[in-house]
């Protein structure tokens, strides 16, 4: 029996998932864009984590073509692309509030403010539905551009 050459990242739901945004950078890149309203690559690039350049133009791309992320270029200034989450990145607020939640139970240095855990806790549709509504909030200043 042949072995198989490489392995295929869908089927398995970790494995899809991990595929995706499995790796540290695509995981921040996401936070950025669905929690901190970052749009522009060289909001990116000033994320406290000192992403480098070359990894951040390959995860970029990475989210866009894995279908979490649209690139638009703007208009006002046609050197600059944004990027807009789409459906099946704001999909991920749930989970990825909750994995924050238990990030925050066991990190013991966390800088997530007091009132974050209890809030998701407290109602995890309502925290939903606000983060959607910030999205929506700065995905508005876009509007006219895309």
């Amino acid at each position: 029996m042949a072995k198989k050459s490489s392995i295929e990242w869908n089927g398995c739901p970790v494995r899809y998932a991990a595929g995706v945004f499995g790796d540290k950078w695509s995981f921040v890149l996401l936070r950025d864009v669905l929690l901190h309203g970052k749009r522009y690559y060289g909001e990116f690039l000033g994320s406290e984590e000192g992403i480098s350049t070359n990894i951040l133009a390959t995860r970029l791309a990475h989210l866009e073509a894995t279908g979490m992320l649209t690139r638009h270029q703007d208009p006002e200034k046609r050197s600059r692309v944004f990027y807009l989450p789409t459906r099946k990145a704001r999909d991920l607020l749930p989970a990825f509030l909750g994995l924050m939640v238990w990030s925050v139970k066991h990190d013991q240095v966390t800088e997530a403010p007091d009132s974050f855990a209890p809030f998701y806790e407290d109602d995890p549709k309502a925290a939903v539905a606000w983060y959607e509504q910030e999205i929506d909030k700065v995905n508005a200043k876009f509007a006219s551009k895309t």
